[in-house]
């Protein structure tokens, strides 16, 4: 009898505390927000993955050397975005390849005598269809962000970049014999620095931004080359 009066009233008491608990969740309780994601807007544009399409302007270029009017350049880069908590601002951290060109009517070679680049400006009785250098480099991207919930935003950023690769294409009559026709990609760019520095800016809304880009480090060493910098002025489309 008693061992049934035990049973009895656990199986009782497992009721209460099953109905005290159904009766707990089924109570209307309204549910309060975390105070840090009250009226919080969804931001759908987080800037990971930017395109910045422009045109580049090389400072301290010779004043023999004719450059073209356009040089297309880009960059592509992949960003970690790491927002402040309740904050319009963000910190980005990443990685990116910057692309630049250079059109003109030089080459630059390499001086054996004078252990320098140097460039060659071809006679105007030389024709040609291609005169480009190119400018690759790696870089991490660190940036400064902030975004209002309107849309409006700017960056202010700085990368830190591996040189990997300057060089010179050309097409055309052979300078040495100009009824032969030259073809040829010139990888040989002694005295090139390793790493780069980029400042760069944008500001614009939502997917898009104008863009500003300067290079204060030269593409050469010290006196072994000529002291070009780019300077980049275009657009920035944010793909995601």
């Amino acid at each position: 009898m008693n061992e049934m009066r035990r049973h009895f009233l656990t199986v009782m008491l497992l009721l209460v505390c099953g109905g005290s608990m159904l009766t707990a969740q089924t109570k209307e309780t309204p549910y309060t927000a975390p105070k840090d994601t009250v009226n919080e807007p969804l931001v759908v544009f987080r800037d990971r993955l930017i395109m910045d399409i422009y045109h580049t302007f090389w400072m301290n270029m010779p004043t023999e050397v004719a450059h073209m009017k356009f040089d297309p350049g880009f960059t592509v880069s992949a960003i970690w975005d790491f927002k402040i908590k309740n904050k319009p601002i963000a910190i980005g951290l990443g990685v990116g390849v910057t692309y630049n060109t250079q059109y003109s009517n030089a080459l630059l070679q390499y001086d054996k005598e004078s252990s320098n680049m140097k460039y060659y400006v071809l006679p105007e009785d030389i024709k040609y269809n291609l005169l480009k250098m190119n400018y690759l480099n790696v870089n991490v991207p660190l940036e400064f962000r902030y975004r209002h919930p309107n849309g409006f935003k700017f960056t202010v950023g700085v990368r830190a970049g591996y040189i990997a690769e300057i060089s010179q294409k050309y097409k055309g009559d052979d300078p040495s014999m100009p009824s032969d026709t030259l073809r040829y990609k010139n990888l040989n760019f002694q005295n090139k620095m390793k790493y780069n520095i980029d400042v760069y800016t944008r500001i614009g809304w939502k997917f898009v931004d104008i863009y500003y880009c300067f290079q204060p480090t030269p593409l050469f060493a010290d006196a072994k080359g000529p002291k070009i910098t780019p300077m980049s002025v275009g657009f920035s489309l944010s793909l995601f």
